[in-house]
C-alpha cells in the first residue's frame, strides 16, 4: 500500500491568552495519501483553519503555539526542520489557498509581480516564462483579461477576482500538497464549478494530494474521497466520503446532513443544530457536543469519548466497538 504523503499524530495547537495556553486544536489525528482529497468540514470556530496553519507551520510570531503531536511530510517532521527548509517546503511541495486573499495579498504590489516571484522562488524558469506561466494560471481560473489583470493592484479587483489570483499562485508550482481552505467561499457557483474542475486536473495531471477545508458539505460530496468532521478542536467522525453521507453515525455530523434542503421536499423551517459551537475559553468538561446533542446522557457530561476505531467520537457506539 501506498505510503501516506502527509500524516498528522496527535496535533495539538494551543493560543496563549493573558498568560494561559488556551487549547484550540486537541489530539488531531488525520492521513493524506498521494492523489487523494480529503475533505475537513465543521463550523466557525471548530479548529479547521487552525489545523491548516498548524500543518503549513505557519503560526510562528503569533500567539498561537504546537504543543504536542507531529506533522510528517514524507515521513519527515515538518516541525524539526530548518527555518530555510520550511521556506523551499512551502509554496513548492506545500502550498496553501487562504481563506482571506485581501490580506494574503500585498496591497502596494502588483498581481504580476508577486504571482511571477512566487513561481521564480520555487521553479527554474527564466523572468519572461515565469510571466507567461503566471498569465496562463490566471487565466485556467478563470480570470479575464489576465494579462492586464498583472498590471493591477489587489484593491481594484473584487473580492472573488482575488481569491481567484490566491488560487492561481497557490497551484502555479504544482505541489505535491495542497491545503485549500475555503477556496470558493466568495465565488459565484459558476466560476467555483470551474475552480473544482482546475484541482480535479491537478490531482488527475500532478497526483496531487488535496486537504480541502469547508463548511460546503455539497462540495465536500462532490470532490472529496474521505471527509473528516470536526467540532470543539476535535475529529468527531472520519470515513470514506459515501459511507459518511450514506450513514453518519455521530449526533454533530447527522445534525450537518439534516440541515441541508432536499431537492423535492417541501418543509415550513429548515432543520438546523440548536445552540452554538463552545469558545476554546467555555468547552465543556466531557463529550464537547453535549450540550447540543438530543442524545445526550449523564455519562457524556462527565466523560470525554475516544475516536472509537479511529471513526466515530460518541458514546452511542461503544457497544459496537466491543462487541
Amino acid at each position: 500500500m501506498t505510503e501516506p504523503i502527509l500524516t498528522i499524530n496527535q496535533l495539538h495547537t494551543s493560543f496563549r491568552v493573558d498568560g494561559e495556553m488556551i487549547p484550540a486544536v486537541e489530539g488531531i489525528d488525520l492521513t493524506l495519501y498521494p492523489g487523494e482529497i480529503v475533505g475537513l468540514v465543521g463550523e466557525s470556530g471548530s479548529g479547521k483553519s487552525v489545523t491548516s496553519l498548524s500543518i503549513m507551520q505557519l503560526l510562528e510570531d503569533t500567539p498561537g503555539e504546537i504543543v504536542g503531536g507531529e506533522v510528517l511530510f514524507d515521513g519527515k517532521d515538518v516541525a524539526k526542520a530548518s527555518t530555510r527548509e520550511k521556506r523551499k517546503l512551502r509554496g513548492n511541495r506545500m502550498s496553501m489557498i487562504f481563506q482571506e486573499p485581501m490580506t494574503s495579498l500585498n496591497p502596494v504590489v502588483k498581481i504580476g509581480k508577486q504571482l511571477v516571484e512566487a513561481i521564480l522562488e520555487h521553479q527554474s524558469l527564466t523572468k519572461q516564462e515565469a510571466k507567461r506561466h503566471a498569465v496562463s494560471m490566471l487565466e485556467q481560473v478563470g480570470i479575464p483579461r489576465a494579462a492586464e489583470i498583472m498590471k493591477e493592484f489587489p484593491h481594484q479587483l473584487s473580492g472573488g477576482m482575488r481569491q481567484r489570483v490566491m488560487i492561481a499562485m497557490a497551484m502555479s508550482c504544482d505541489p505535491d500538497v495542497l491545503i485549500a481552505d475555503e477556496p470558493t467561499t466568495a465565488l459565484d457557483v459558476t466560476i467555483q464549478a470551474q475552480i473544482l474542475d482546475v484541482m480535479r486536473n491537478m490531482r488527475k495531471e500532478h497526483d496531487t494530494s488535496i486537504l480541502f477545508i469547508t463548511h460546503d458539505l455539497g462540495v465536500i460530496a462532490e470532490m472529496c474521497d474521505r471527509v473528516a468532521v470536526m467540532y470543539a478542536g476535535r475529529i468527531v467522525e472520519q470515513g470514506n466520503v459515501i459511507d459518511i453521507f450514506e450513514n453518519p453515525k455521530h449526533p454533530y455530523t447527522q445534525g450537518l446532513l439534516g440541515s441541508i434542503p432536499k431537492l423535492g421536499e417541501r418543509k415550513e423551517r429548515l432543520d438546523s443544530i440548536q445552540g452554538q459551537v463552545p469558545t476554546v475559553e467555555d468547552r465543556p468538561e466531557g463529550c464537547k457536543f453535549a450540550n447540543r446533542c438530543p442524545f445526550a446522557f449523564e455519562r457524556c457530561w462527565k466523560e470525554e469519548p475516544p475516536l472509537f476505531n479511529g471513526e466515530n467520537r460518541c458514546w452511542l457506539h461503544e457497544e459496537e466497538v466491543s462487541s
